[in-house]
């Protein structure tokens, strides 16, 4: 039998042009409405055929390919989705296994895991290996694995680019300005201001990162995927989906680095919780939310801090999926976290103004 992949290709195929007939006789929400039966039958009829997890992404493909077909559906509510009572099970399953992290939570010393992530920086940078680049920047700023990947182009057409879709501070120190890499069938999300989390004195090498993998002649360079050519610490581009490192690869990065040492218990999740740029992400989402660096009054409540950082809806329930770590950063003198102020925007230039997001400010 081919595989799921390849049949949810073909069965997408299928349900656009059956979704075209159907809409000559029919308005498109019943019409859209019988395409979702088409496609579950043709893919998950019998029970247990796939996790999800899985037919969750799978009906995402499905409404992006549909969006694509006909524009004017593009973020549509009418656009099939998986069956509500398996959606509710996978809320409750998200819910379980988030809970299970909480209740028993890996363990990780925030200083040593930064200075591991600071020093790997350094020797990415000296070596122009763009995915170790890409991984230690990611314990240091909260950002998705191709928010800086000038390859991966966003479904609206935009691609990453230093000046456009990503901006450097330099009246505020430590601040960077972005426009997420996740899209959400066809929503296009506002750029928001975002912190790094080391000291001062490194601002000047988070900046050397962000412009050394925004520079597309870097990303653009051969990608290898021999052990041997890392270990020789050979230059490498950025990875596709032609040239995708392998476990092996990747070990050896996360052991160079010493990303392991950081980690004091893992109590239990030695084999769940891989060390990957989404580990990052929420190791500075954990740093933040426990206030390694101080907050502004407005800042001490709730997640609050942690869902700007992450560039999540205020309250967002995603936001306490990332908090699931333990750890006790030593708080940074001289530096006060403030959010933006949508009446008091921060100006990029003068059609581009930043109203959401954190901002660093200067205390000494």
């Amino acid at each position: 039998m081919p595989s799921l992949n390849k049949r949810s290709i073909e069965a997408i195929g299928e349900c656009v042009q059956a979704f075209k007939k159907l809409r000559e006789t029919s308005d498109d929400a019943p019409a859209l409405s019988v395409v979702g039966e088409i496609f579950h039958q043709k893919l998950f009829a019998t029970p247990d055929s796939a996790s999800l997890h899985t037919i969750n992404n799978h009906y995402s493909k499905l409404r992006k390919e549909l969006g694509n077909e006909f524009p004017t559906l593009r973020g549509s509510t009418i656009l099939p989705k998986m069956p509500k009572e398996l959606s509710d099970q996978r809320k409750e399953n998200e819910i379980e296994a988030v809970n299970k992290h909480i209740l028993s939570p890996m363990t990780i010393d925030a200083d040593l895991m930064i200075t591991k992530a600071l020093s790997g920086l350094r020797e990415g940078l000296r070596d122009r290996i763009y995915p170790e680049v890409k991984l230690c920047l990611s314990f240091l700023c909260c950002l998705r694995s191709n928010d800086l990947n000038t390859l991966v182009v966003r479904s609206n057409g935009q691609a990453p680019k230093l000046g456009e879709t990503h901006h450097w501070l330099d009246t505020l120190p430590g601040t960077f300005s972005m426009l997420p890499s996740k899209q959400k069938e066809g929503t296009d999300y506002k750029a928001f201001a975002n912190i790094t989390i080391v000291k001062p004195e490194f601002y000047s090498l988070i900046r050397q990162a962000f412009e050394f993998l925004l520079d597309h002649q870097n990303a653009k360079k051969a990608c290898y995927c021999t052990l041997e050519s890392y270990k020789a610490r050979k230059e490498c581009g950025a990875q596709t989906k032609n040239c995708e490192w392998g476990y092996r690869i990747k070990e050896v990065m996360i052991d160079r680095i010493g990303f392991k040492q950081a980690v004091t218990n893992w109590n239990g999740w030695e084999d769940k919780e891989f060390i990957n740029e989404t580990f990052g992400r929420r190791f500075v989402a954990c740093c933040v939310h426990r206030e390694i660096i101080k907050f502004a009054d407005d800042l001490n409540v709730g997640t609050l801090a942690a869902d700007y950082c992450l560039g999540h809806v205020l309250g967002s329930s995603a936001t306490r999926t990332y908090l699931r770590y333990g750890v006790r950063p030593t708080q940074i003198p001289g530096v006060i976290l403030k959010k933006v102020q949508e009446d008091n925007p921060i100006a990029i230039s003068e059609d581009t103004k930043i109203t959401q997001g954190l901002y660093l400010e200067q205390t000494m």
